[in-house]
């Protein structure tokens, strides 16, 4: 019996119906292309060595007194996303964005995944503008793009099965999903406990390079363009 079309509405880049096994690696490319873009600009960084450190920061970091006139440095809101103080902070980001940004990935698709990147970092960005006006502290990393992502993944995460793949929930059913609703409250307590300890590095009220307000920014963010860029399927 041959299968119905509706058998074969599957989300994107779901190995199921194609009669191959799926790759033990199964991570879409676009997720491998940010990670290995962001992995090469940290290199480019060690090798250059502390003068490209300091032109780096000097022009790409995001630093609320450089937003203001004279300086006007908006583009730093996008940029700071594409530098990391170290390895270790590098790695845990990339490790997130693996885990959460493959099923946006392979649900949204290259583009729209690009996009709630972008848009989840500019709210990261624009929530630690809003924390630190006019202060002249350093703000870099990925952190907020990835947090955006992890928001999107909820809805996917915690979809409804449907005949011929899944469906994640809409915003109404996303706020009464007692599981989803849980995970949200218990990523945002690590986050602020974080945050007032320290032990990520960046307690409340001190001059780091990684900002907790751009995780809760980036994650509010993420959840937003989900909804707004999320393909509607029937």
């Amino acid at each position: 019996m041959r299968d119905s079309p509706d058998a074969k509405r599957l989300l994107p880049g779901d190995p199921r119906g194609s009669g191959k096994s799926p790759p033990v690696l199964n991570v879409p490319p676009v997720v491998l292309a940010v990670i290995a873009a962001l992995a090469c600009i940290q290199v480019a960084l060690v090798l250059g060595g502390e003068d490209w450190f300091v032109w780096a920061y000097s022009t790409l970091a995001l630093n609320p007194f450089r937003i203001l006139p004279p300086r006007n440095e908006v583009w730093t809101l996008l940029t700071y996303m594409l530098l990391h103080g170290d390895w270790m902070h590098l790695l845990f980001n990339s490790l997130w964005l693996l885990i959460f940004g493959t099923p946006v990935a392979r649900y949204m698709g290259g583009v729209r995944f690009l996009a709630i990147c972008l848009v989840a970092g500019l709210a990261g960005g624009l929530a630690s503008l809003g924390l630190y006006w006019g202060q002249d502290v350093v703000i870099i990393g990925a952190s907020g793009a990835v947090s955006g992502l992890l928001s999107a993944a909820i809805p996917i995460m915690y979809g409804h099965r449907v005949p011929g793949g899944a469906r994640p929930l809409s915003l109404a059913e996303l706020l009464h999903a007692p599981q989803a609703l849980l995970f949200m409250v218990v990523w945002l307590a690590i986050t602020l406990v974080s945050g007032g300890t320290g032990w990520t590095g960046t307690p409340f009220g001190t001059e780091a390079t990684i900002a907790w307000e751009a995780h809760i920014g980036g994650f509010v963010g993420g959840l937003l363009a989900f909804y707004v860029l999320a393909p509607r399927r029937s």
